[in-house]
């Protein structure tokens, strides 16, 4: 298996919990466009556990923190494509978090 997010540098890593870590995009629609990722390797949203859900949820308001405080935007885009069809392209959860100005 040759997965991007299964390979990032610690120095990369902008925030994490036990379930997940955040990480800029290397390809950015906005400034401050950052990823959540799931540290177990699963396919999509829909095969996550109960208990990563909520920390999930925890670490998506760490990085609207985050990235309020160090970029002031107007508004977020939360974005996952959930299998081939929907666009997804890498088949290990993560979630867009995209700042909107």
């Amino acid at each position: 298996m040759n997965c991007v997010f299964c390979a990032i540098p610690k120095q990369d890593i902008l925030l994490e919990n036990e379930h997940f870590f955040v990480i800029h995009d290397h390809r950015p629609v906005s400034r401050g466009h950052s990823l959540i990722v799931s540290k177990r390797h699963t396919p999509d949203y829909f095969e996550i556990s109960a208990e990563e859900s909520c920390a999930l949820l925890d670490i998506t308001k760490q990085t609207k923190a985050l990235l309020d405080a160090k970029y002031l935007p107007k508004a977020y885009n939360l974005t996952m494509n959930c299998g081939a069809r929907a666009g997804q392209t890498v088949f290990h959860y993560h979630m867009h978090v995209i700042p909107r100005y």
